[in-house]
């Protein structure tokens, strides 16, 4: 009875372990690649999951739980539309406060020292500054 029992085992262990080493070589995908995926949800990846409808749905629903959390707290609820637009309004350039572009151009000086010290080519001095700053109110 023992030798039966282990001859079930080694049997067992062995061909699962054939059956792994089949899937890996012949699975098809890389293994890491399908981590996280759901054959039912869109891909993140995939441009145009997130439509315009779904983002004002989206921010509807956060400006209307947000309101109903005011109106528990006795506080005045505010205006869901007026704030909509205003989400969702395309950004104004907004007036670069003096203090923020005087340390943008200071680190742009600081790039271009560098620059010049290894014997590179500085580049365009206002065009840099200005990149940095569309960078920052992107962000």
């Amino acid at each position: 009875m023992e030798s039966v029992f282990g001859i079930v085992i080694f049997s067992v262990v062995g061909i699962s372990g054939l059956i792994a080493v089949g899937t890996f070589l012949f699975g098809g995908q890389p293994p890491h690649s399908t981590i996280g995926g759901n054959t039912f949800a869109p891909s993140v990846n995939d441009p145009g999951v997130e439509t315009q409808e779904m983002r004002e749905d989206d921010v509807r629903q956060m400006l209307e739980a947000r309101n109903q959390r005011r109106i528990a707290r006795g506080e005045a609820p505010a205006d869901i539309d007026a704030e909509m637009r205003d989400l969702l309004s395309t950004p104004q350039t907004q007036a670069v406060d003096s203090e923020v572009r005087a340390e943008v151009e200071a680190i742009v000086g600081a790039r271009q020292a560098r620059r010049r010290r290894r014997g590179r080519p500085e580049g365009d001095f206002q065009a840099e500054v200005d990149e940095l700053l569309r960078s920052i109110a992107d962000v």
